[in-house]
């Protein structure tokens, strides 16, 4: 049974609560969403205009793809969204939201839709706000399942890039690696010391002398981050199985295109979880531009292949992890959008 509301996200006037989702404009056509798409074109300008690259020869490789094994890309990368909201669902069982699997999906691929969309990763607090309207869950402790996802997502990660480098390169990590690892791991170190203080409780004294609305959602908030660990192994086994249906994705792509030999398991890995890494990057909706160059210069380094079969798998790559994503999600994020606004503006027609 899904709960009710908790006080502390409840609206506190008729007007809040019959306020609606937030308006698609004001949420795409902002400053700093258009500032971001200007950047990643400007990164894409200066990394077409140097690259040499013959486009001819790359469009002519990725139009004689495989269809059938790209279609099968598509599949594994949805599978692995399923495998997402099977893990958020329980991360909010642990945190005390038994939620099923079914209605935790569309919130997560609209929240991918919009950090697709809108930098920042502002697609991570939109699914917060969807889980108050649609499943019924504090805000705050929505969020803070989403930052114990993100976090072990991150620290897995790092922990397959390691393995997949080391393998990949015979135990001699690349130049290009050392950067990610060394940035990684101090986010994933970071990551773990704050939520061992939340988890002890400290400063508790110095924050109760906040407001008590604010403490309140603190304290949601902290609940939802520390909990949602709860059984850490299984959580750990489900985010491995997505990063797999992402290098999965990978491979199938280059398979279409011909060009199975040139990579071994391990530098599929290693290449899939650098562009999932790049994604990461908040001030580029997506990552858009950045994972572009970033993945076609890994596979130029890990593959040695030419410049146009690096940029025809990761243009191929990309118009599934990011394309099929604007079109997918935004179906999904307008179908949530208008269903949202129905439920919301119902009891004003009671």
């Amino acid at each position: 049974m899904i709960a009710r509301p908790s006080s502390e996200d409840a609206p506190t006037t008729p007007a809040s609560a019959l306020e609606g989702p937030p308006s698609l404009s004001g949420r795409f056509l902002t400053r700093r969403t258009v500032a971001s798409v200007v950047i990643a074109f400007v990164i894409l300008g200066v990394a077409v205009s140097r690259a040499g690259i013959d486009w001819g020869d790359a469009w002519n490789k990725i139009r004689h793809a495989d269809p059938l094994l790209y279609v099968a890309a598509i599949v594994a990368f949805y599978l692995s969204f399923v495998v997402r909201a099977i893990r958020w669902r329980l991360l909010l069982d642990n945190a005390g939201e038994d939620r099923p699997t079914r209605a935790v999906l569309s919130p997560i691929l609209v929240s991918y839709f919009v950090n697709c969309v809108v930098p920042a990763k502002m697609g991570d607090i939109y699914r917060a706000y969807l889980a108050r309207v649609r499943l019924h869950v504090s805000a705050s402790k929505a969020l803070g399942t989403i930052i114990a996802e993100r976090l072990i997502d991150l620290c897995v990660l790092m922990v397959l890039l390691l393995v997949a480098g080391a393998i990949a390169f015979q135990r001699k990590a690349p130049n290009f690696l050392i950067p990610y690892v060394i940035a990684g791991a101090a986010v994933c170190g970071t990551g773990i010391a704050v939520i061992m203080l939340m988890r002890a409780g400290r400063g508790q004294r110095i924050l109760r002398l906040l407001p008590e609305a604010v403490f309140h959602r603190y304290e949601h908030f902290r609940l939802g981050t520390v909990h949602s660990l709860r059984r850490l192994p299984l959580l750990a086994l489900l985010t491995g199985l997505v990063w797999g249906l992402e290098s999965t994705r990978l491979a199938l792509v280059v398979f279409s295109l011909g060009y199975g030999g040139l990579l071994t398991l391990s530098q599929f890995v290693l290449v899939a979880l650098v562009a999932a890494l790049l994604t990461t990057i908040p001030f580029l909706p997506g990552g858009l531009g950045l994972v572009e160059a970033g993945m076609t210069g890994v596979l130029i380094a890990v593959a040695g292949t030419s410049k146009e079969v690096a940029l025809s798998i990761t243009l191929l790559d990309r118009s599934i992890s990011y394309g099929s994503l604007l079109i997918v999600g935004f179906i999904v994020f307008a179908f949530t959008h208008s269903n949202s606004t129905r439920k919301r503006a119902a009891p004003a027609q009671g």
